[in-house]
């Protein structure tokens, strides 16, 4: 099923036990785009208590009563290594971070998003490209509230921004960007963009580029984010933007 990320946050968090906490963000990493953590607050207002929570121990979530359970006790909590609000996600901190929770270590071994064809898209997606000018960095995970209102590039315009962002919660990976281009009236909508047409993405500026003209976005079909995203929908927008690529390259030529 797909599910956007920002209905998410905020979602009643159950432990195996009792404790509850609030969804606060989603960290995915850059090299494939899939969600590795859920970040929880489980503190109070005069006690904050920021914690991570793998992937695997990540229940489905219940919509209807916008709770977000997980395979997690009390004292997995508790025990959890402190991760203060200025502290960066290290893979150091990773590293300490799957060991309390008894786990092997993702980029060890991960396959979770290599050559499924039985997922709509098909994996594995093609990534986009980091821009490096960024030193020193010790972590390889985003943030979801990061990148949200990053700038969308086309190639003849600046226009938009990310709204939000879709995954599939088959293996988490995020397979769409929610483009909102309220900033561009009176031809203001939002558009789903498969996250394998995006280009690159720039940290520092904030900015994704795509390889479609600010036209074709304006024509591509619009999201109804009321609504649950069908295959029937996501195909209409690979079949669209597939036909403008195919036309563009033949005109280059």
């Amino acid at each position: 099923m797909k599910r956007s990320l920002k209905t998410l946050i905020g979602y009643s968090i159950e432990g195996s036990d009792g404790p509850k906490g609030k969804v606060k963000d989603f960290l995915f990493d850059e090299e494939r785009w899939v969600i590795r953590y859920m970040e929880a607050d489980f503190g109070s207002m005069f006690n904050k208590k920021r914690v991570l929570i793998p992937r695997t121990f990540m229940g489905e979530p219940d919509g209807q009563n916008e709770k977000f359970p997980v395979s997690m006790s009390g004292k997995d909590i508790e025990n959890c290594p402190d991760l203060t609000e200025e502290l960066v996600v290290s893979r150091a901190y990773e590293m300490e971070l799957n060991k309390h929770y008894g786990i092997d270590n993702y980029w060890m071994y991960d396959f979770s998003t290599m050559g499924n064809t039985m997922l709509y898209p098909p994996r594995p997606l093609r990534i986009p490209s980091r821009i490096i000018t960024e030193d020193d960095l010790e972590t390889s995970l985003r943030s979801f509230e990061e990148v949200k209102g990053y700038h969308i590039k086309a190639v003849d315009d600046t226009m938009g921004h990310i709204e939000d962002i879709i995954i599939d919660d088959e293996d988490w990976q995020i397979v769409y960007a929610i483009a909102d281009t309220k900033n561009w009236l009176p031809w203001s909508k939002k558009v789903m963009l498969p996250l394998d047409f995006l280009n690159d993405i720039s940290y520092i500026k904030q900015e994704v580029s795509i390889d479609l003209m600010k036209d074709t976005i304006k024509d591509a079909p619009e999201y109804d984010s009321s609504k649950p995203v069908e295959i029937k929908e996501e195909r209409e927008m690979y079949e669209f933007l597939t036909r403008i690529m195919l036309t563009n390259n033949k005109k280059k030529r």
